[in-house]
């Protein structure tokens, strides 16, 4: 399993789109594509990460959004149905955590679905304030903190 960069605009991005419209999207009834919820014309600015097999297939991807020079939000984290509960969500998010620490973020923001806050508490998220809607959908705002070493 490899975990890394995909760049905007190339083939693996439209394969990452895809994954997100099939499993986040259709299942609502919503398209990715239309442009009624989703903007994709920021993508560009992203951090797009992705878990791929030895075959070189993406299986899972995440995206990262700048806010300040140290936070980033987190979000569209996406697994393809043929690998879920396999633990390679975890390791793609462990690998994207790591990334982004490299480029100096250290605080990480996202919006849980609430089907999948469990997920995010397991991976040292706290939920900040109650449910609210999105998409249609519970979700809880989640924060994950890191501090700075001095080395």
């Amino acid at each position: 399993m490899e975990y890394s960069l995909i760049q905007h605009g190339t083939d693996v991005y439209q394969a990452s789109l895809n994954l997100r419209h099939e499993i986040l999207r259709v299942p609502l009834g919503m398209d990715l594509f239309d442009g009624s919820y989703d903007d994709l014309s920021n993508e560009a600015r992203y951090y797009h990460f992705g878990a791929f097999d030895e075959e070189g297939e993406l299986l899972a991807s995440v995206i990262g959004i700048p806010t300040s020079t140290q936070e980033v939000r987190i979000k569209q984290m996406v697994v393809s149905e043929t690998v879920q509960n396999t633990g390679v969500g975890k390791r793609l998010f462990m690998a994207f955590e790591a990334y982004l620490l490299n480029l100096g973020f250290i605080e990480f923001i996202l919006h849980a679905r609430m089907t999948a806050h469990g997920f995010y508490l397991n991976m040292g998220y706290e939920i900040l304030g109650d449910t609210f809607q999105e998409v249609g959908l519970d979700h809880y705002k989640m924060r994950k903190a890191f501090i700075p070493t001095d080395d």
